[in-house]
C-alpha cells in the first residue's frame, strides 16, 4: 500500500517494465481512502488502461492498472499478485508489514526506508527473501529479472515463507520460557 510520493515512482517503473513486458498488470493499492481518487486520475492522466476495484470491471488483456481502492483486501491482492512491492518504504515512512506477502510465498520489494520493521527486514534481507529499491529504475530492473528468472523468484518466494515458518509460535516459546523462569 503506496503513500503520497510513491505513486508516481511505482507507476514511472511500470511505464519502464512495460517496454519490454507490455502485457504486465500493476496493482496499485493506495494506503488510505482519501488517496483512491487521485491515484486513479494520475495513473489515467499518465496513459495506463486503469480499472477500480472497487467498480468490478473487468481487467482485461489491455488493462496495465488495477487501483485496489477497497479496504480490506490487500491480503486478497498479494494473493493474485506475482511480486510484491511493499509501500510506505520508498518515502521516509517506516514501511509496511513485509511479512504479510512473504506468507503468501511472495517475492518481497520494497524501498529503503524500513525503520518500522528492522528486525524482519533484516530476517528477510539475510534470507534473500527482500529486494531493497531506492527508485523506479531500480525498481523497474529487479521486477523484470524476477519476471525473466522465475526461479529467482521463486527462491525469493521461499525464502520468505520459510522466515514465517521458522519464526511461527514465538510468543508461545516466550510465554513457556517465562513461565519456567517464574515456575
Amino acid at each position: 500500500s503506496t503513500h503520497a510520493g510513491e505513486d508516481e515512482v511505482v507507476l514511472a517503473a511500470h511505464r519502464t517494465l512495460m517496454e519490454t513486458h507490455a502485457d504486465a498488470l500493476l496493482i496499485l493499492v493506495p494506503r488510505h481512502p482519501e488517496r483512491f481518487n487521485s491515484v486513479f486520475e494520475l495513473s489515467q492522466q499518465q496513459g495506463f488502461a486503469s480499472v477500480r476495484r472497487s467498480t468490478a470491471e473487468a481487467v482485461t488483456p489491455e488493462t496495465s492498472v488495477l487501483v485496489g481502492d477497497t479496504m480490506g483486501e490487500l491480503l486478497f491482492l498479494y494473493a493474485v499478485a506475482d511480486i510484491a512491492f511493499v509501500g510506505g518504504s520508498l518515502v521516509p515512512n517506516g514501511g509496511h508489514n513485509l511479512l504479510e506477502p512473504a506468507a503468501l510465498d511472495k517475492p518481497v520489494l520494497s524501498g529503503p526506508h524500513l525503520f518500522n520493521f528492522l528486525e524482519i527486514a533484516a530476517m528477510l534481507r539475510n534470507a534473500g527473501a527482500l529486494e531493497e529499491v531506492t527508485d523506479a529504475a531500480a525498481l523497474a530492473a529487479t521486477v523484470r529479472d524476477l519476471i525473466d528468472h522465475p526461479q529467482k523468484a521463486k527462491a525469493m518466494a521461499d525464502a520468505g515463507l520459510a522466515v514465517m515458518k521458522a519464526n511461527q509460535g514465538a510468543l508461545q516459546r516466550l510465554l513457556d520460557g517465562i513461565g519456567r523462569l517464574l515456575g
